[in-house]
């Protein structure tokens, strides 16, 4: 069944309403360091999720041109391991254990094998920072049998004794199948994964998550002392959804692998997708904006408590993910992952001292996907390529060709350099910036499902005279990913963003940039974590050990688990001062989730800061968590003139706060009618349907719906405090 979306996007309640201009600060000649990075890494971010020896590629040459032309890296294979791992013998002497003179002479011939792909030793540069990784089927060691293919092996199917015995695969397919490139063998991975998405499948092979943790612990101290060349990291987690029943899903499952394995592991890894899991409503629970940021503070926050550190990451799957949206190729769909793509490896970007790499999921054919005996075509979803006949009107099994997530890496092709200072005026509007010899890289990516103008504040783009301006802006038109390249030849004080859309300004100056000043970013972690609410009781948190310079910023990062009933303005006072709380945050509202789970960043003086801090918060409400405490600060060698940031209330614009707190609108979907409750004062609502027409009018609290065709629409309610809007679908 093919559940094509017309449209997934979740529609946000200031749909109707209309902003100012955002401002977007830069400074050229002031170096971002991060910790103790400042580069863009195209071999951390611009990374595609296949091998150099993947054998879905038309031609070498192929293969070639897509790396090199659009500078791009390879990153992870998940098949490798899991192949040879099936076609090894068990050891005659020991029951439930590879036979290690087996696994010689199969890591020989594949040392033979891959010293004749010529191609691939051309694109070893490629591949410098590679990944590995086990699958749950077969490598858990619970009974299950491996499976030797007929060509390839002439070994009988046996189980693995336990986990030692995994871990002596492990660290012999290391050392025997691989080499340092060239004709002595395929240069060995810089990275182990040990199983990929492991947690999520615990009950299915009769097992715990502690079970799988104490594996990890098995499988790393062997393959460190083996190879301490190589990292080892996991546990690869799926849907981190932490604040699920109360935060019982992070005890069960990052708590309780940080507290078991956490020492061990030289990175943590995990997957983070916008998601559709609704199949009536198809409803967006997005990742992207804030539920990120609070994700990776409460892992480092713990990690920090317990371990004393923050580990490396490898966010090893990112991008968009719906389970019931596989079908027939539409191209909507890439759309999806052309977005999530952008928008969040922005946000990853922002923590690039820490991040080993940050893979999109999108894989070449996934041939092995397609069921020929079941359909036509191939239903997966984020491939590179298609088979020519996916689409209506084309001949049939004619070949392939790229899907639009090509866009993606075209749009990325050019972006390098050293990273500079740019700040924001609305959260919702991301950036980041690259100075690299006289050319310059800024990028804007708009988290808002409304159009953005933003105005372009350089600090001193009249020292260094444009050549050119190129300019590629990443958006979609009816859901189909358009990718627009215009070229400049003056300076432009103005751009305008499309919805969720990411654009790339590359300056050509006549000139280098010279990198006079600096700013540089810190992060400092309170005393504790996840502390739950009482209302009208503070809960303070110490913040210590604080390096401040003459000139500076900051931000603290309150990270806030809720449900959507309870407010998310505390009062908040630093050092015994009240600080105001913008009203607003990275990205949407999160209406789709069970309750809100992200990160509210707050700008303070940096002239409060003191060595040792104390914060302090307190809410009229009861329920919930402050579920992390971070402060960053930037330690700046000069002064910055910033414009004035947007405190205002983007999401829930001012006046209007407590009507939407308190609005419900249900049953959503709904075939028949839907109900108002828990607003006053309303004057009329109309239904809209997405391209503007207006559809019904009514003064009631119950609308009957049932003569609307099925989708959705947008339910406009007029108050005299102003409008406010939501999202319904007639099933």
């Amino acid at each position: 069944m093919n559940n094509k979306p017309l449209l997934f996007i979740t529609l946000f309640l200031y749909c109707f309403m209309s902003f100012g201009q955002d401002t977007l600060d830069i400074n050229l000649n002031v170096k971002h360091i991060v910790g103790n990075s400042s580069e863009f890494d195209r071999k951390k971010f611009m990374v595609f999720h296949e091998s150099i020896v993947g054998n879905e590629w038309d031609s070498n040459e192929q293969q070639a041109s897509f790396l090199n032309d659009y500078d791009v890296y390879l990153g992870r294979n998940n098949g490798s391991i899991v192949w040879e791992f099936n076609q090894i013998r068990q050891d005659p002497n020991k029951a439930g254990w590879p036979d290690v003179s087996h696994m010689q002479e199969k890591g020989q011939q594949t040392i033979k094998n891959y010293a004749t792909k010529t191609n691939a030793h051309l694109l070893e540069n490629r591949e410098i920072n590679m990944m590995e990784g086990g699958q749950m089927w077969p490598m858990y060691p619970n009974g299950q049998l491996t499976s030797p293919s007929s060509c390839c092996s002439d070994a009988s199917p046996w189980s693995y004794e336990g986990t030692e015995a995994v871990a002596e695969f492990f660290t012999n397919y290391l050392t025997y199948y691989f080499g340092q490139g060239g004709t002595s063998g395929k240069q060995k991975p810089k990275m182990i994964e040990v199983l990929n998405e492991p947690f999520v499948k615990a009950y299915q092979y009769n097992t715990s998550n502690i079970e799988i943790a104490q594996m990890h612990n098995v499988v790393a101290k062997r393959i460190k002392q083996d190879h301490p060349d190589v990292m080892v990291g996991g546990y690869t987690a799926a849907h981190p959804a932490f604040e699920d029943h109360d935060f019982g899903h992070w005890e069960r499952n990052w708590k309780l692998f940080i507290d078991e394995a956490g020492e061990e592991m030289d990175f943590f890894s995990f997957h983070l997708y916008d998601y559709v899991g609704d199949v009536d409503t198809m409803a967006e629970k997005q990742r992207k904006g804030s539920n990120i940021e609070a994700i990776m503070d409460m892992i480092n926050h713990y990690s920090m408590i317990k371990l004393g550190e923050v580990k490396p990451w490898s966010i090893s799957e990112y991008g968009w993910f719906c389970p019931s949206c596989d079908g027939p190729y539409y191209a909507e769909r890439d759309w999806y992952n052309v977005r999530s793509f952008s928008s969040m490896m922005l946000q990853l970007m922002e923590r690039q001292d820490q991040i080993i790499n940050a893979i999109p999921f999108v894989l070449t054919k996934a041939t092995w996907a397609h069921d020929k005996a079941e359909d036509e075509y191939n239903s997966y979803g984020p491939r590179l390529m298609r088979e020519i006949g996916e689409v209506e009107g084309e001949d049939p099994h004619s070949g392939y060709v790229y899907t639009d997530i090509l866009k993606f890496f075209e749009l990325w092709t050019n972006v390098k350099g050293t990273r500079i200072d740019t700040k924001s005026t609305d959260f919702d509007l991301l950036s980041d910036a690259y100075i690299n010899g006289n050319k310059f890289f800024l990028i804007l990516s708009n988290l808002d499902q409304k159009e953005r103008k933003v105005k372009l504040n350089f600090s001193n783009i009249s020292d260094y005279p444009i050549s050119e301006i190129m300019i590629k802006h990443a958006y979609e038109t009816n859901l189909l990913t358009q990718l627009d390249t215009t070229y400049h030849q003056e300076h432009i004080d103005e751009v305008t963003l499309g919805s969720e859309a990411t654009m790339i300004l590359e300056y050509t100056l006549a000139s280098d940039i010279l990198l006079s000043e600096t700013k540089t970013e810190k992060l400092y972690y309170a005393d504790k974590y996840l502390q739950p609410i009482v209302a009208n009781q503070e809960v303070s948190f110490s913040i210590n050990n604080i390096n401040t310079t003459e000139f500076g910023e900051a931000i603290l990062r309150i990270g806030l688990g809720r449900e959507f009933d309870k407010s998310l303005r505390p009062t908040l006072k630093v050092n015994g001062t009240n600080v105001e709380l913008p009203n607003d945050w990275r990205g949407n509202e999160q209406e789709n989730r069970d309750r809100f789970f992200g990160v509210l960043e707050v700008p303070i003086d940096y002239k409060l800061l003191q060595e040792d801090n104390t914060i302090s918060l307190s809410f009229n409400d009861q329920g919930g968590h402050v579920t992390t405490m971070i402060l960053k600060t930037y330690e700046l060698s000069v002064p910055l003139e910033r414009s004035t940031f947007n405190t205002g209330n983007v999401d829930n614009p001012l006046g209007l706060e407590d009507q939407l707190k308190e609005l419900k609108v249900y049953p959503v979907p709904s075939d028949s009618v839907i109900q108002l409750s828990g607003i006053k004062g309303v004057l009329k609502s109309q239904i809209i349907s997405l391209s503007g027409q207006i559809l019904m009018t009514s003064n009631q609290n119950v609308i009957d719906i049932s003569k609307l065709n099925t989708g959705v629409y947008i339910l406009k309610i007029e108050t005299p405090q102003g409008i406010v809007s939501r999202k319904i679908v007639r099933k």
